[in-house]
């Protein structure tokens, strides 16, 4: 504008100099002023053809730029691909993907959620700790938000209010800072969710990288579904196969439906990686008085055997209690005491006529949870053996009848004879302690001539009585057994027990008979007894028979000292009494 003034003036200065008419000056200076409209009209034309060649020539870079983005990312998008389709088994698909977002397990951490009957339970993880649970909660507005969205992002407070947030452990979760969740379909509903700390590739626009979340899932989730179906159904076979495995043993002949039930035992122990498992019974409405009946697996010290049951003990009550199969591990099991020897433990209840009479207990050293399989086997074991358990128990108690002695109810001679042949060659085979106690009721023949032999008959009711009441006491009372050993003898076996064991357990047994209130038609019947100990290790014994002498022959020199009290050929007598 400054130059269009000066033109003017200049124009009209000379021309008033020459003497020119103020029409011609106000002519040409109208030509000089169209002259410049003219040329700005131009000029602001090439500047705004210019910016829109720039912009074009922008927006020409960037479309280049992103063409050259998607191409890279649709490699990597097809090598993933290509990857996932090699694999054929569904464990590698999972463990493939991990892998790709989570390449390092100290910077970050991923797993695998399975949906299974409503509850997302933890298939496969990637640099989490080995206490982390089994199945995880899942908020309901995340999974509403998943399925709209398919990819979801937690960052902050609202990821540290979540609950699936809370279900990690806290040793992982300093590590979490963020938390990505990508879901996995079949047939629109979720199958399974991915969760891991970062998003693929590093270094890329974060919404890059959820777009290639959204388009592998989309592709990956068919191969994931094929490969989940697929594992379903060799993993309904591979139970079904078990199963039939089980119910095929329990059908066969054994001795004895005892040998039965630990042989099935066994087996269920096996299939499912158990360190140990036993079978409890319990008074219906009471899982105080529970009681192994069936033990099996690794073989344990003493010390170490007597905590592993108070463990098992404490976890079947805590079946029973909840009436449902209850699976822990780590620190869940501290949570409930047991803080040593056992890492993981499964039991499941056994249930008749709507009542709990016992359960299964599988426990394991090794901290990892147990996992699907192990709970449908030991769920069909429980209620298998619900069914068929009265049946073996009715067996076991006819053959428990014939086995005992029908006016004291211990076991009889002849089954007493079997027991310790078996225990002694054990013995043997394992070098380990096992005693014998021989118990002789003194001056029995005039209890008979003096108070009638229906007296007779009482006391050695009694005294049986008192003898299982002292045994129950004894903390390996499982394998301890008492016998009538022929007319007012008796005999005990104390299995695993030395000779100051036996000693100790002998004299309660005599002063428990001492101090008995025996009384028959309401007279009091005074009554002794006289024990002899013969133990495994203190002397070389090369059979039964030389074990049973010694004890007879530390029953005698008992008698001859003067009667109630207890001997032993290797000690002087416990107690000695005129």
């Amino acid at each position: 504008m400054y130059f269009l003034y000066a033109s003017i003036i200049e124009v009209f200065t000379n021309h008033v100099a020459t003497g020119a008419s103020s029409a011609s000056v106000v002519a040409i200076a109208s030509i000089c002023l169209i002259q410049y409209v003219v040329y700005t009209f131009k000029m602001s034309a090439i500047r705004k053809e210019n910016e829109e060649y720039q912009q074009h020539y922008h927006d020409v870079e960037e479309e280049l730029n992103d063409v050259q983005s998607d191409r890279a990312m649709t490699l990597i998008e097809n090598h993933i691909l290509r990857e996932f389709v090699a694999q054929s088994e569904f464990d590698q698909t999972i463990d493939l993907l991990l892998k790709r977002y989570v390449p390092s397990i100290r910077e970050g951490l991923g797993l695998y959620l399975n949906h299974v009957n409503g509850e997302f339970r933890l298939r496969d993880a990637r640099g989490i700790t080995r206490n982390s649970k089994a199945i995880y909660e899942v908020d309901d507005w995340l999974l509403k938000k998943l399925k709209s969205q398919n990819v979801i992002l937690l960052r902050g407070q609202e990821l540290r209010s979540s609950k699936i947030y809370s279900c990690f452990d806290e040793q992982d979760k300093p590590r979490i800072h963020k938390l990505c969740l990508l879901a996995v379909y079949d047939k629109n509903a979720i199958s399974g969710i991915f969760l891991t700390t970062n998003l693929y590739p590093e270094g890329v626009d974060e919404q890059q990288q959820i777009k290639l979340a959204k388009r592998l899932l989309v592709c990956v989730s068919r191969n994931i579904v094929k490969n989940q179906d697929y594992e379903s159904y060799r993993f309904e076979l591979r139970v079904t196969r078990e199963q039939l495995e089980l119910r095929a043993l329990a059908d066969q002949q054994f001795k004895t439906p005892v040998i039965m039930l630990e042989e099935f035992l066994d087996r269920l122990r096996q299939l499912t990686n158990s360190s140990r498992a036993s079978l409890f019974l319990s008074t219906p409405r009471d899982f105080s008085n529970c009681k192994s009946i069936v033990e099996c697996g690794m073989t344990l010290q003493a010390g170490v055997k007597t905590r592993w049951k108070e463990h098992e003990l404490t976890l079947v009550r805590l079946g029973l209690n909840s009436g449902e199969n209850t699976s822990l591990a780590g620190e869940q099991l501290e949570n409930h005491g047991v803080r040593s020897l056992i890492g993981a433990a499964l039991v499941s209840p056994l249930v008749t006529n709507r009542k709990w009479i016992g359960a299964i207990c599988l426990t394991n050293q090794d901290c990892q949870p147990y996992d699907e399989r192990s709970l449908r086997l030991i769920s069909w074991a429980s209620q298998f053996l619900s069914n068929t358990l009265l049946k073996v128990l009715n067996h076991a108690n006819i053959e428990k009848q014939a086995k005992q002695d029908g006016l004291t109810g211990l076991v009889n001679r002849r089954s007493f004879d079997e027991l310790i042949e078996n225990q002694f060659g054990r013995a043997q085979a394992a070098q380990s302690a096992c005693s014998l106690i021989l118990i002789d009721l003194d001056h029995f023949k005039s209890i008979n001539d003096n108070y009638g032999h229906q007296a007779g008959d009482e006391v050695l009711r009694r005294v049986a009585a008192i003898l299982q009441e002292r045994i129950r006491e004894i903390r390996s009372s499982d394998n301890v057994i008492a016998a009538r050993y022929g007319g007012e003898e008796l005999a005990i076996l104390l299995p695993e027990i030395g000779l100051a064991g036996a000693e100790r357990i002998a004299e309660v047994i005599r002063h428990s008979i001492e101090v008995a209130v025996i009384e028959f038609n309401e007279t009091r019947i005074p009554v002794t007894a006289s024990l002899g100990i013969s133990t495994y290790t203190s002397q070389p014994m090369e059979s039964v028979q030389t074990l049973v002498a010694a004890a007879d022959g530390a029953l005698y020199q008992a008698k001859s000292d003067g009667r109630n009290r207890v001997c032993s050929l290797t000690s002087s007598p416990v107690l000695t009494n005129p």
